[in-house]
């Protein structure tokens, strides 16, 4: 248990470190092929802060004016598949993109450090939303702070492309937006399955 711990440990800092624009970050980010599956692992440490955003967003959108969502079992299950659909969907594509842009060799190295780096912008926004719960962050407040929150994580998965793929702007920002897309539109689809 301890060897998983200060592994899990080891990959956020170094992706921590890569976020902050220091390449030598990747150098504690286990990017082995097994290191690669495992990344996917970390999922899981997503699952509290897509409960806290699911808690959350139900006074966001009572405020909003619109219908309010009861939070069943049905709407946990609903929300776990779409966590997972979102985390896979990007890689995938990802996968299917790269060659022809010559950055098959760069693959594991970036979704490997992408997948750490999730969890660590997902705990970003799992405190936003815990804020607001507490009654920290005003509902009227809430959705801007989200939206600056998106905005900082934004940048740090430009400088995570940047840095693992080792491309120009030009082409970094098209694959950041990607990524944003992907999730976005999956995210949207469960809005409506709600």
């Amino acid at each position: 248990m301890m060897g998983g711990l200060k592994t899990i440990r080891e990959n956020l800092v170094g992706a921590w470190h890569v976020m902050l624009g220091q390449p030598e970050g990747l150098n504690r980010i286990d990017t082995s092929l097994e290191g690669f599956w495992r990344s996917f692992a970390a999922v899981v440490l997503l699952v509290p802060f897509a409960v806290l955003a699911l808690f959350s967003e139900v006074p966001l959108a009572v405020a909003a004016g619109e219908p309010l969502v009861s939070l069943t079992g049905g709407t946990f299950v609903l929300l776990a598949m779409t966590l997972l659909a979102d985390w896979f969907a990007f890689p995938l594509v990802f996968a299917v993109i790269a060659p022809p842009f010559g950055l098959s060799s760069s693959y594991v190295p970036f979704i490997v450090t992408r997948n750490w780096a999730s969890v660590i912008l997902g705990a970003g926004m799992g405190l936003v939303h815990a804020l607001h719960l507490v009654g920290a962050i005003p509902t009227g407040l809430a959705p801007y702070v989200l939206l600056a929150v998106i905005a900082v994580a934004l940048r740090f998965s430009y400088v995570v492309v940047r840095l693992t793929l080792a491309v120009s702007m030009g082409m970094a920002l098209p694959i950041v937006i990607l990524d944003f897309l992907i999730s976005v539109t999956v995210w949207s689809v469960f809005d409506r399955l709600l």
